[in-house]
């Protein structure tokens, strides 16, 4: 790596210790390091050089595949590592034909679904690997994932056995941010507000208090993604009472339950419903989306916002400050779950999945979980993997690397030096390499946002299951259907005849099936463990 690039990672993350502390184990923050970084995550692995090189197949992305052989990047890694590199192309559409058609690759790509996952670990498609022969070999990797998630390793059980390298998406582990607009709170005498109690107040102001002063009651506390994300619905108020409707949770007795047919779904249910049958929130809920969403904000409809998580928040600071509106960033509201939570997407994802011939080639298996996680974790072929040359593709701007012109804007140039994912599949899925894209202000406002919050997701992650294929979309639709009905009824008698007819709808109609296997699937992976 050149000096310009270890000198400003050196300054950045120096600063970042003030802000981050110096843990790994810290949620997904960027770690702290010293001007000299440890020999761990700088000395890459490499094999002698008198031993023939192996070969490796390699496609770790269906997106940024090089159009030529011998790129800069594959012969940085190939002379790194001392292995030859056979760049198996294929796109979204025809990956899955060649593996149908036996082309099976030793690197299979990072965007691979859960269904299919599935599907080839019974077909005999990909490898089962061991955790214990990752974590030997993949060490300084499976740190920073476990102190993202140490249930990232659930994901990859198949019928009992591992099927791939766990990974996650850092930007997941953190929760949607209640934003409130600052004037408006300012001028009905309230600060962001902690509990539902001060919620509610703010409810009441933001409607009857003309907020914008424009003598006019045209606005409201908040509206909700009730036509194009279901899962976000009002989910600040939901995880105060410690749910999601449309997410597994665990139960009380340590069992799997859906969230749409629990008391404390029903329970929010009805606060919401008293809110909306005093005029609190916009009743186009039911039709509003994200885009729509942003829309109420911005022209000062609405003065409450919970569709965003800190990157989306960090990328409308200039249109708020152009609509003369000063966000205020709030925390999970205090309710009857006893603290405070914010709703996550969840950082799981699909794991990285390895040819299954690997299986009976223990050297070369071992070869690539080292050479992987030297890609993951290693400073200098981070970067270069990922920007590819200092000073000719890219330079370091505010304390991080950006490509620079034609690679900026120009994917060809970029396919031709070989930079992106596809030699790397964890770009922006290490702690160790997350400084690469945090520069030091973005650092900043996330560390302001998201410091000290506790976050609740779905406890099963991506999965697949026969019975979701089988009842899921009908399922959801009838979801969707009762919680509008119930949000909007009469009263609160009304929500309960409701949500009870719908708990026994939602089981009949195929729910009790999914919380069946649900419940055998989570058990299969705690005794995996």
């Amino acid at each position: 790596m050149k000096k310009g690039l270890k000198a400003s990672l050196a300054l950045s993350l120096v600063a970042s210790m003030v802000i981050a502390g110096c843990s790994t184990n810290n949620g997904g923050n960027t770690p702290a390091a010293t001007e000299k970084p440890s020999t761990s995550n700088n000395q890459a692995t490499t094999a002698p050089a008198n031993e023939e090189p192996i070969e490796i197949s390699m496609i770790g992305s269906t997106w940024d595949v090089p159009t030529e052989d011998n790129t800069y990047v594959q012969q940085y890694l190939e002379e790194k590592f001392n292995v030859k590199f056979i760049n198996y192309r294929a796109n979204d559409e025809n990956f899955k034909v060649k593996i149908a058609g036996g082309e099976i690759p030793d690197i299979f790509p990072h965007n691979i679904g859960e269904a299919d996952m599935v599907n080839w670990a019974r077909q005999g498609v990909i490898a089962s690997i061991s955790v214990d022969e990752i974590k030997q070999y993949m060490p300084n990797y499976v740190a920073d994932v476990e102190s993202v998630d140490p249930n990232a390793w659930d994901i990859g059980i198949v019928d009992g056995k591992n099927y791939g390298i766990p990974r996650v998406w850092l930007n997941g582990s953190t929760g949607f941010i209640p934003t409130y607009n600052g004037e408006w709170l300012e001028k009905v005498g309230m600060s962001a507000p902690t509990t539902l109690e001060e919620f509610e107040q703010m409810l009441n102001k933001f409607r009857n208090d003309d907020p914008d002063g424009n003598g006019q009651k045209d606005t409201y506390g908040m509206t909700g993604r009730g036509k194009d994300a279901r899962a976000q619905l009002f989910n600040t108020i939901y995880a105060a009472y410690g749910v999601n409707p449309y997410h597994f949770k665990v139960a009380d007795d340590g069992s799997i339950i859906w969230g749409g047919i629990t008391e404390e779904a029903k329970e929010a249910t009805k606060l919401l419903n008293k809110w909306y049958n005093d005029g609190l929130i916009d009743p186009e809920f039911m039709t509003d989306d994200n885009t729509l969403i942003g829309q109420k904000f911005n022209t000062k409809k609405v003065g409450f916002i919970e569709n965003n998580m800190y990157h989306h928040l960090y990328g409308q600071l200039a249109t708020f400050a152009e609509n003369g509106i000063t966000p205020v960033y709030g925390k999970g509201l205090m309710g009857p779950a006893g603290k405070s939570l914010q709703m996550s997407n969840g950082a799981l994802q699909v794991p990285l999945l390895l040819g299954s011939h690997l299986e009976k080639d223990d050297a070369k298996r071992i070869r690539i979980l080292q050479i992987l996680d030297e890609l993951a974790t290693n400073d200098e072929i981070y970067a270069t993997t990922v920007f590819g040359e200092e000073g000719v593709t890219y330079e370091i701007d505010n304390g991080v690397p950006k490509l620079v012109e034609p690679y900026a804007t120009d994917a060809d140039a970029r396919l031709g030096k070989g930079i992106g994912g596809y030699y790397n599949p964890f770009v922006e899925r290490a702690v160790s390499t997350w400084k690469f894209h945090m520069p030091q202000d973005r650092l900043e406002f996330k560390e302001q946002l998201t410091a000290g919050a506790e976050v609740i997701s779905d406890v099963l992650g991506p999965s697949v299951m026969d019975s979701k294929a089988k009842y899921f979309a009908n399922l959801s639709a009838l979801q969707d259907e009762y919680f509008t009905k119930a949000i909007i009824a009469k009263n609160e008698a009304e929500v309960e005849t409701i949500l009870e007819d719908f708990k026994g709808q939602w089981l009949k109609a195929g729910g009790q099936e999914v919380i069946d296997e649900a419940n055998k699937l989570y058990q299969e992976r705690q005794a995996a463990k």
